[in-house]
C-alpha cells in the first residue's frame, strides 16, 4: 500500500504513520507544518492537496485531518471538516493513482445515548459533531469521488500520547480527585490507540468489496466498564476511587456549571457528568469481521498508558514510594 495521511501530526495520524511504516507500506503525511516524511499542505488549500497527490501518487488516502473543539473554539470554524472534505473529494476525483479513501468521522455525529436508525440518521453533538455529519453527507453525495470509500467513526481514543483533554482524567485519578458515580457499570466503546491504528490499516488493505460504502465504528471489543477501566488506572497509581451517590454528583455538576459561566476551572459540569453516566456501546462486529478481534487487552493498554504518563511527568518515583 502507498498511503497518504492527512492530519498526520495528530495523535491518530502519528500512530498510523508508525504502524504503516513498520509494516513495510510506503507512507507520507500531509499537514500544515510538514516535516520528515510529511508533505506541507492544508485541506483548505486545494492546490497543496493536488500537489501532494500528484507528487507522491498514493493509491490509498486516509483523511484524518479535522478541526476539533478539544482546545476551545476551532480557528477556522470546522472548515476542514466540510470545505476541506469537499476540496479533497474534488482532488481525488482527478488523481488517477488513488483507488481508495478512508474518511475518518466521529461518534459525535450522534449525541451519546442516541441510537441511530441508519447510517444517515444524525443527531449531532455540538458544532464539531454537526461538521462531521456534514462531511459524511458530502462523501456520500459524491460517492467518495468515484473511488472505493469507507467512513469509520472514531470513539474516545486513549493510550500513550493521548491528548491532555483525556489525559487530564488520568491525572485526576492519580491525584485521588476522581470519583465513581453510583455503583452500576458504565459501559463504553473506547478505542486503544494501537488497536485503532491496526483497524485503520485493515481498512486500507482489505479487498475493496469488503469495505466499499461502509460506515462503521472503530472501537475495542468487548466494550469496557468505565468503573473497571478507572479502577485499573487507580491500582497502577496506588489509589482507590471513592463512589459518590448520584444526587451528590448532580449537585456538584450544577456547581461546576456556575463556575464555568464565571470563567473558573470546573472539574465537573452537568454535561461531563451526563457523558460519564451515559452508556454508549457500538456494534463492532463489522470492523471485527474485517480486522479480527483486538489483540491488546484493556489491562495491557492501561499498563502501557499509565507507564507513559508516569514517564512523561516524572511521577514514577512518587508512585513507587506510595507503594512502599
Amino acid at each position: 500500500m502507498r498511503a497518504l495521511i492527512t492530519g498526520s501530526s495528530g495523535f491518530v495520524g502519528q500512530a498510523l504513520m508508525r504502524r504503516l511504516s513498520a509494516n513495510g507500506h510506503a507512507v507520507r503525511g500531509f499537514s500544515r507544518s510538514g516535516g520528515a516524511d510529511t508533505l506541507a499542505g492544508d485541506l483548505l488549500d486545494p492546490a497543496s492537496i493536488r500537489a501532494a497527490l500528484a507528487g507522491f501518487q498514493p493509491d490509498v488516502v486516509y483523511n484524518l485531518a479535522a478541526e476539533t473543539d478539544l482546545k476551545g473554539p476551532p480557528k477556522n470554524g470546522y472548515a476542514a471538516n466540510t470545505v476541506g472534505v469537499r476540496n479533497l473529494l474534488e482532488a481525488v476525483t482527478d488523481a488517477p493513482s488513488v483507488t481508495r479513501v478512508i474518511w475518518m468521522s466521529s461518534q459525535l455525529v450522534n449525541r451519546p445515548g442516541h441510537a441511530p436508525a441508519s447510517d444517515t440518521d444524525y443527531d449531532p453533538q455540538g458544532g464539531y459533531g454537526a461538521s462531521k455529519a456534514e462531511g459524511e453527507r458530502l462523501v456520500r453525495a459524491a460517492d467518495g469521488g468515484g473511488r472505493t470509500w469507507v467512513i469509520p467513526r472514531s470513539t474516545t481514543i486513549w493510550g500513550p500520547g493521548m491528548s491532555e483533554h483525556y489525559a487530564g482524567v488520568l491525572r485526576l485519578i492519580r491525584r485521588g480527585l476522581y470519583f465513581h458515580v453510583g455503583r452500576r457499570p458504565r459501559w463504553k466503546s473506547y478505542s486503544y490507540i494501537d488497536t485503532l491504528a491496526s483497524q485503520l490499516e485493515a481498512l486500507g488493505t482489505a479487498p475493496a468489496d469488503r469495505v466499499h460504502g461502509l460506515t462503521l465504528y472503530l472501537a475495542d471489543s468487548p466494550p469496557i466498564d468505565l468503573r473497571a477501566w478507572s479502577d485499573a488506572f487507580a491500582g497502577h497509581f496506588g489509589r482507590r476511587i471513592a463512589t459518590l451517590p448520584e444526587p451528590v454528583a448532580r449537585a456538584l455538576g450544577l456547581a461546576g456549571d456556575l463556575m464555568a459561566r464565571l470563567g473558573l476551572p470546573a472539574p465537573l459540569t452537568s454535561r461531563r457528568l451526563h457523558n460519564m453516566m451515559t452508556d454508549y456501546v457500538y456494534d463492532t462486529a463489522p470492523i471485527d469481521r474485517i480486522h479480527g478481534p483486538p489483540t491488546i487487552s484493556m489491562q495491557e493498554g492501561v499498563r502501557r498508558t499509565a507507564d507513559w504518563l508516569d514517564e512523561a511527568t516524572g511521577a514514577a518515583p512518587q508512585k513507587e514510594a506510595a507503594a512502599r
